[in-house]
């Protein structure tokens, strides 16, 4: 006797799960993605990894917190860590994007300019050139009571250059001194609009002001920290090196840095 075919109709359950954050890891120096395989992105209290796809990004799905604190690190790049607000990204594109500073590792380009030296371990060391030739400017006053909580920024980028995900210091005219902010987010439906991690302290005038990209990196275990610096059409790098030692306040100096050269700066060894 033939077996009987059961036609009832089979319902299949599907399980529909939410990105939450789509992470993209960039390579600060040359501004493409990281393809490396030991590249790590991770979320602290979060014991479910993220999903890595083929064209670079890492998916955070269906996360049960509304806060990420998401580090990436690879075995040539300095490791990064960024806070995400989810409400703060957008539910058709909630994309972050973390930058990763090259460490001694990297295989830097003859003729690059870079400073390296010692300091505490976990000393965060960040860097700009006051004369670079093609700063950003602000297109309009910035309100720190304004747009966004205070966190819309509109700048004009002579190198219409990708913002997301960078640092840069910003210097008020006739001030000296820089106050630093991370970009989140590009708002496509405003002029230069660029959406903030944080406020800005105050409000700022457009005219004189003046955006200066930042390189950063961090002291690893040992007390090293290596940072190249983008080329610049210039005969002397004017630097300004910030830095803090866990726990402690921010310090600063002024450095002059020739060209294609490997210089070294050591910093609050003891």
């Amino acid at each position: 006797m033939g077996r009987e075919w059961n036609a009832e109709a089979v319902t299949r359950a599907r399980i529909r799960r939410k990105v939450s954050a789509a992470v993209l890891v960039l390579d600060d120096f040359t501004g493409r993605p990281i393809t490396a395989a030991d590249l790590q992105v991770t979320a602290a209290g979060l014991l479910e990894r993220p999903v890595r796809k083929a064209d670079g990004f890492f998916l955070f799905l269906d996360s049960p917190v509304p806060r990420l604190e998401i580090t990436a690190r690879a075995w040539a790049y300095h490791p990064a860590s960024v806070t995400v607000e989810l409400a703060d990204l957008s539910p058709l594109r909630p994309v972050v994007k973390l930058r990763l500073t090259p460490n001694r590792n990297y295989s830097i380009p003859t003729q690059t300019t870079c400073l390296e030296g010692r300091a505490r371990p976990g000393t965060t060391i960040q860097i700009f050139c006051e004369n670079d030739p093609r700063p950003l400017r602000l297109l309009y006053d910035y309100a720190a009571d304004g747009a966004e909580g205070g966190r819309l920024l509109q700048l004009y980028d002579p190198t219409a250059s990708d913002l997301e995900g960078r640092r840069f210091a910003l210097l008020r005219k006739g001030e000296a001194e820089a106050e630093c902010f991370s970009v989140l987010d590009r708002m496509e439906d405003v002029e230069g609009g660029c959406l903030l991690a944080a406020p800005l302290a105050r409000s700022c005038k457009k005219a004189g002001a003046t955006v200066l990209p930042i390189s950063t990196a961090t002291a690893d275990e040992s007390g090293r920290y290596f940072l190249p610096l983008r080329s610049l059409a210039v005969k002397t790098y004017l630097c300004r090196v910030l830095w803090q030692v866990p726990g402690g306040d921010w310090r600063e100096q002024t450095l002059e840095l020739e060209p294609g050269r490997v210089q070294r700066l050591d910093l609050e060894t003891d």
